[in-house]
């Protein structure tokens, strides 16, 4: 009998899969298990910042790099008209660490949050609010912010996603850069919602210190075109909710919760 070469009909070491089958297998279970951790971690990331004490977020502050921006002269005088606004919500805000401003001058309507309760206000958004009530509630947002503890949160969640970045897949790997994305969008939802949060929370510090609600969806009017300008696909990797969204919900809530509106006062700055 002559001898005829043939594979086994079971061989675990011989795959009968096409490799590009196999490779989006792979790659499939790797994205899937690398959002499953990522998402863990980030829950284990707000418990630890939930039960932070204000000591020991004192204490973690003050290991912070001191901030590197400062006033300039001739912007100091509205500095501390801003100062005093946000010294007079600290209460309504239950603020127990202090809260900083930074006024820097720049066309973009906007303000943040930087660790250590530095709250950066550009020049621009003085230029969008008409009323010290419309201001008062984009100062109140980010005093929300500094109490919800988000920058702590996003320092968290940054530093997981980039020790479980380079533990996968390299400091210098292609992968990093394929999973960026998805990672990008999951992060723009979680940044919406606490984003949501901080309006509310602004809403209510609002209503504390003035007695009514009047000029809290103020900015967003005034955005609304520009923003609608970039609507469509876009808003899912957005940072923020639309401005159109912003409003709905702030007046729901307000009706929701029974506040008023009543007048305004005009936003008298220095010059």
């Amino acid at each position: 009998m002559k001898y005829q070469p043939s594979q086994p009909a079971h061989n675990d070491n011989v795959s009968y899969e096409h490799p590009l089958k196999d490779f989006i297998v792979i790659a499939g279970w790797l994205l899937a298990g690398t959002v499953l951790i990522f998402w863990l971690l980030g829950l284990a990331v707000d418990a630890m910042v939930d039960r932070l004490s204000h000591e020991s977020e004192a204490r973690l502050y003050a290991l912070l790099p001191a901030k590197s921006m400062e006033t300039a002269p001739a912007e100091r005088a509205q500095q501390v008209q801003l100062q005093a606004l946000v010294d007079s919500m600290r209460s309504c805000a239950g603020l127990r660490l202090p809260a900083t401003i930074t006024l820097t001058k720049s066309d973009t309507p906007n303000a943040a949050v930087v660790p250590g309760g530095n709250i950066i206000v550009f020049s621009g958004l003085l230029g969008q609010v008409r009323s010290e009530n419309g201001l008062a509630f984009v100062l109140a947002h980010e005093l929300a912010h500094i109490t919800q503890r988000d920058h702590l949160r996003a320092m968290g969640r940054g530093i997981v996603l980039f020790g479980l970045s380079t533990l996968l897949t390299g400091s210098d790997s292609g992968l990093s850069d394929l999973l960026a994305p998805v990672n990008h969008l999951g992060q723009a939802k979680y940044s919406r919602t606490r984003e949501a949060a901080a309006d509310g929370a602004a809403l209510r510090i609002l209503n504390c210190r003035y007695g009514h609600a009047g000029g809290a969806t103020e900015l967003f009017a005034a955005l609304k075109e520009e923003d609608e300008a970039f609507a469509g696909l876009s808003h899912y990797a957005a940072s923020h909710p639309a401005m159109q969204d912003r409003i709905d919900t702030l007046n729901a809530a307000i009706k929701a919760n029974g506040m008023k509106l009543g007048p305004v006062l005009p936003l008298q700055l220095a010059r």
